[in-house]
């Protein structure tokens, strides 16, 4: 178990640079990125949501590409944290490091809360982020004790 915890940060690590590069697809391609989402969500293909809305499905697309720079952004810093505090054992890398697990829920929360539209598919979303969430939240349940347990020399 000590193991596990001087080293939950390396397991950490590639979720955080995960979340970042999922980013990229979303900025790169737009709404077009991933179908689960529209789909799940309208019912309704790119191309459908396009001619129900030409102004629609540019907000639409400007939102997804935003929503892609904000995965970049939060998967880097988290990964930043990773390298230097959350490695240092300081006690507010670790509680930084909650977002991770908080957001992986909160999507989940987010989709059930808007609703699958009728006949579709849960997005791909709905079943990754409680995955992120509880393998996030074990790990650093996991590591608490080093950064909040006795203090030892390293």
């Amino acid at each position: 178990m000590i193991w596990l915890q001087r080293r939950a940060w390396a397991l950490l690590l590639p979720m955080t640079v995960l979340v970042a590069v999922i980013g990229l697809w979303p900025l790169i391609l737009g709404i077009k990125e991933d179908a689960s989402i529209r789909l799940g969500i309208t019912g309704m293909t790119a191309s459908e949501l396009e001619a129900a809305s030409a102004q629609g499905y540019r907000l639409l697309d400007f939102e997804v590409r935003s929503g892609g720079m904000a995965l970049i952004v939060i998967g880097t810093l988290l990964s930043a944290v990773l390298l230097g505090a959350f490695r240092q054992d300081r006690p507010w890398a670790w509680w930084v490091m909650w977002v991770l697990p908080i957001w992986g829920a909160s999507t989940f929360g987010l989709i059930l809360a808007i609703g699958v539209a009728p006949g579709q598919a849960p997005p791909w979303p709905m079943i990754s982020g409680p995955i992120f969430a509880v393998f996030s939240a074990s790990l650093l349940l996991v590591s608490a004790p080093q950064f909040f347990g006795r203090q030892t020399a390293h």
